[in-house]
């Protein structure tokens, strides 16, 4: 009997999750896996908003019920980002907004400090992520409420949760030399920019031991290729005797990390179509594990993926 096996990859940041009906509700742990509602450490909501076009959101609240975030999404299964993301402080204020459209960031983004006064905007453009001119800064306020950077002209000195660094902005681009830290991991950088290009950089690790990189990020991909990673899949994958007598169609989302030592781990599924399709997918994807790890600058990292797994046995 013919098969019809479709796969897509997609890289995500975060990992979004998907319900089938108009409104729902999953409660996850702290690590983001399924638990119960006696047992939560936060929740979200999936919610059709509006149709002609479709609109849906993704809410997510601590258990105080406090928001997060807010996802805007074009399609049910939480995969294409149209709309406002945003992201909260603890306290109700809005600490970050971003403008999708077509899965893509597009237009003006906002941060802001806690306490509510605005601390960046900058401009998003329709281009490759990896492009030196795909993200403009326009102007920067320090936690004092000054502005050091006027029409993407000017010095910062910033700090998230996530790095601490400084350097100059030309024309909306970071230019000269740049310095920082990571705020939760043990590494410093020091990084050359000419009109927003990376030019070199060196990150230095707690041990003293240096990494040289050109680029900032790189993802992982299989050794082998992305060709022979969805030949490798499309050819173990067998699906059950029940996915044809039910004539089943539809898609397994399923998400999973690719670690340091470019092995995968923690594999989920995160929509699923029974039948036995979904633990044959896991346990596919569990027998692939040759990959070439990410690089952040210049350092191996662990990087989630999410995989939409299309399946027709409708004919």
């Amino acid at each position: 009997m013919k098969t019809k096996l479709v796969f897509f990859l997609l890289f995500l940041t975060k990992i979004a999750l998907a319900q089938d009906s108009e409104s729902d509700i999953k409660y996850l742990d702290s690590l983001g896996n399924p638990a119960t509602k006696e047992t939560f450490f936060k929740y979200q909501i999936f919610k059709k908003v509006s149709s002609e076009p479709d609109n849906y959101t993704l809410s997510t609240f601590n258990k105080k019920n406090q928001i997060l975030s807010s996802f805007s999404y074009s399609d049910k299964d939480a995969i294409k980002f149209n709309g406002e993301s945003i992201y909260y402080y603890a306290n109700g204020n809005k600490q970050s907004l971003i403008t999708y459209v077509d899965n893509k960031p597009i237009g003006k983004s906002f941060t802001w400090y806690e306490n509510g006064s605005l601390k960046e905007e900058s401009l998003y453009f329709d281009l490759p992520w990896n492009n030196s001119r795909y993200h403009k800064m326009v102007s920067y306020w320090n936690k004092k409420g000054e502005q050091t950077v006027t029409k993407g002209n000017g010095y910062i000195e910033s700090i998230d949760e996530f790095f601490e660094e400084k350097g100059n902005y030309k024309e909306g681009y970071k230019d000269g030399k740049w310095t920082g830290k990571a705020t939760k991991y043990t590494f410093s950088y020091e990084e050359t920019y000419a009109d927003g290009e990376l030019i070199s950089g060196v990150s230095t690790e707690e041990n003293g031991m240096k990494n040289e990189y050109t680029s900032l990020e790189i993802r992982p991909e299989p050794k082998k290729g992305m060709e022979h990673f969805y030949k490798f899949i499309s050819k173990k994958f067998s699906p059950t005797d029940l996915a044809y007598k039910n004539k089943v169609k539809g898609k397994i989302l399923l998400t999973f990390v690719v670690d340091k030592e470019g092995k995968i781990s923690d594999i989920r599924v995160l929509k699923g179509l029974g039948y036995g399709l979904d633990e044959e997918a896991i346990r596919v994807l569990s027998i692939y594990d040759d990959w070439n790890p990410a690089l952040q600058r210049g350092r191996r990292v662990r990087c989630s993926y999410q995989i939409p797994i299309s399946l027709d046995f409708s004919y």
